[in-house]
């Protein structure tokens, strides 16, 4: 857990940048520095790191059927470190995580469910800490609206 200390005092602004995610605690986030770095410039966009810390959802169809798919290798500390904190953000009052959470876990497995919303966690840091912004529960509720308006 050396490298844990060592990014909290080597970057101060992204760990607390990281810390306004809900769910994302000190040690969650300096372990997301310590892999990823305080930039995110080596992923060209969002989907690359998701790839890369293997969140990202696999695909295994054959002659047109669909097969189950489960997500690919990557990174497991970073794995590790969102699906823990995911299991913070199921239960906390941030409607933007625990419906989706719920939406989820209705639809299928539980642990499905946890994949899916540590994934969304993982985007949320690749956009914060490329635009060096904080977390705002109001404009994650805002682009869920967006895509999910009642006709």
């Amino acid at each position: 857990m050396r490298f844990n200390t060592a990014s909290k005092r080597s970057f101060p602004e992204e760990n607390r940048i990281l810390q306004t995610i809900p769910g994302v605690n000190e040690n969650c986030a300096a372990t997301i520095l310590a892999e990823i770095g305080p930039t995110v410039t080596a992923f060209p966009s969002d989907a690359h790191l998701a790839s890369w810390a293997g969140l990202c959802p696999g695909s295994y169809e054959s002659a047109g059927i669909k097969k189950s798919s489960h997500i690919t290798q990557g990174n497991r500390y970073i794995k590790q470190a969102l699906t823990m904190s995911r299991l913070i953000v199921a239960h906390s009052k941030d409607p933007a995580f625990s419906s989706f959470y719920n939406r989820i876990s209705q639809r299928g497995s539980k642990m499905k469910a946890i994949i899916a919303c540590a994934h969304k966690i993982l985007r949320i840091i690749y956009k914060l800490l490329s635009t060096k912004q904080t977390y705002q529960k109001e404009k994650a509720l805002g682009l869920r609206k967006q895509f999910y308006r009642p006709n």
